[in-house]
């Protein structure tokens, strides 16, 4: 990558051996259940309430734009896939906007609940903060790649016949970032004053075996490795808290040490982690991270906005996912003779769904496709003309189905074998673009033998039915507690068609 953020990404995973100091951005945090919550929450600035004339809703200290709702809207006509056939219900502004307003609202009831204290939460936050801020300390460091000599990149060429010279000249300059980065490391190690506790490495390495190899819950069969669990459950808060090192404004703690250690791949944990010296290893990898991030903050980088606004937006998500976990735990599953009857009265929808078998020439825009419509009447071989004039001249003919057509199927499915359609729309990429369709072959809908396949679709759909209904009577239930607002008069004329057109064609 040549870009200033391409750079400090590879210099800073090279200075903690790819896998460490930035595991928490490199990698999706693990799923863990809260245990006791923590005394404090990450601190977040609160949005200014926008009153532009974007604005099209707002509630609390949230404004929803026309901008962020025409996203909405393009995402909810998307077709979706599926196992099994679903209505294909209106997309409206308004409908859509409720639920961007509903999940505010369960947002907002999530912080007056305190899960932002959910030690697993309150975790994720963190490491995604700190994470940023570390890479913002190191984009700052390297601006620019930095400058090589010609005669070391004839040098690893030589050495290293395989490698072009851009090839060279990248490792080259990676290899000068280390340095700088290593010297940089240096000066902030002296400025925060680290310290590392070594008499607190041989009761780290003994706490580390004792979960390596006695786990209190037995692991399963060729589970050889230390759970997240385990942390969480095996770890009295004494041992969780036992400091190994120490700077200027912080601490870190064995807590800390393991977390590294899980958010690592089984293999490629460090095989020497229950010995003193193993222990010192990986946490002077793992301590780079911090560093920066104590740098970040003495420059006051925890203070940017955008930063700021990602965080919030981060435990907004959280807070909205943890709120419909909890309010869903009731739903369970149905009885089999349940699972069966519900079947016999929905067969059409558990069926092996109707296809149809196309060509199409995809067209930049309606007047390309009224042109090209034009030439078809006048007697032009379709393939010939979806060879030449379409914008997708890889595509070949294929089937498609109700569930990747959505609304469009309905159009198609009416067509019979050797019509041509058009113009008319359809998906393309994350937009809809206008198109000339020739139908092909058509399949009817063949209802499958109730079988255990079956019934496990029928038994997730019953469930989702049941959980979108506990999720509906919840968002009524918040909206009708947190005041909101909707400016009716910002949002006339919204056609989510319309609007993905305009995408489509960008």
């Amino acid at each position: 990558m040549k870009t200033k953020y391409g750079w400090a990404v590879a210099v800073l995973a090279m200075a903690v051996t790819v896998a460490v100091a930035l595991i928490v951005v490199l990698q999706p945090p693990v799923k863990k259940s809260a245990v006791e919550p923590v005394k404090e929450s990450v601190p977040v600035a609160q949005p200014q309430v926008d009153r532009s004339a974007d604005a099209v809703a707002k509630i609390g200290d949230y404004v929803i734009t026309r901008g962020q709702l025409e996203e909405r809207l393009v995402r909810a006509i998307q077709p979706r896939e599926a196992e099994y056939a679903e209505e294909i219900k209106p997309v409206t502004a308004e409908a859509i906007l409720r639920e961007m307003l509903a999940e505010k609202a369960m947002s907002m009831e999530g912080r007056q609940l305190g899960y932002l204290n959910d030690e697993a939460i309150h975790q994720r936050i963190e490491e995604l903060q700190q994470g940023r801020l570390a890479m913002m300390v190191q984009e700052s460091l390297f601006p620019e790649p930095p400058s090589v000599d010609a005669a070391e990149v004839d040098r690893l060429m030589k050495e290293r016949p395989q490698l072009s010279r851009e090839q060279a000249t990248s490792f080259a300059q990676r290899a000068a970032g280390m340095k700088i980065f290593e010297q940089f490391h240096s000066k902030l190690v002296e400025k925060f004053h680290l310290k590392k506790v070594q008499s607190s490495f041989a009761q780290a390495a003994q706490i580390h075996q004792r979960l390596l190899e006695r786990p209190v819950t037995p692991r399963g069969p060729g589970e050889y490795w230390i759970r997240n669990s385990q942390v969480r459950d095996e770890l009295s808060e004494k041992d969780k808290n036992l400091v190994l090192a120490t700077y200027d404004g912080g601490q870190y703690t064995l807590k800390d040490w393991f977390n590294v250690i899980c958010n690592m791949a089984p293999p490629r944990r460090p095989g020497d982690l229950s010995t003193p010296a193993g222990v010192e290893r990986l946490l002077d990898l793992a301590l780079r991270a911090p560093i920066l991030v104590a740098e970040a903050k003495v420059r006051g980088y925890d203070k940017d906005e955008k930063l700021r606004a990602d965080i919030r937006q981060r435990e907004d998500q959280e807070l909205l996912s943890k709120l419909q976990e909890e309010k869903t735990k009731g739903v369970g599953e149905p009885a089999p003779e349940q699972v069966k009857a519900y079947f016999e009265k929905n067969q059409e929808r558990f069926a092996q769904p109707a296809a149809v078998k196309i060509s199409q020439i995809w067209c930049e825009n309606l007047q390309a496709a009224q042109g090209l419509q034009a030439t078809l009447d006048k007697g032009e071989d379709f393939e010939t003309a979806r060879k030449a004039h379409s914008i997708q001249k890889e595509e070949e003919p294929h089937n498609v189905s109700a569930i990747g057509e959505g609304l469009f199927w309905a159009e198609l499915w009416k067509a019979d074998p050797g019509q041509m359609i058009g113009p008319m729309r359809g998906f393309y990429s994350s937009g809809v673009k206008w198109r000339i369709v020739k139908i092909l072959e058509k399949t009817p809908a063949k209802v499958q033998p109730y079988s255990e396949q079956v019934a496990n679709s029928v038994k997730w759909a019953m469930m989702g039915e049941q959980r979108q209904r506990v999720l509906e009577d919840c968002r009524t239930e918040l909206l009708a507690k947190y005041p909101h607002e909707i400016f009716g008069d910002k949002m006339q004329d919204m056609d989510p068609l319309e609007i993905a057109m305009s995408k489509g064609n960008k």
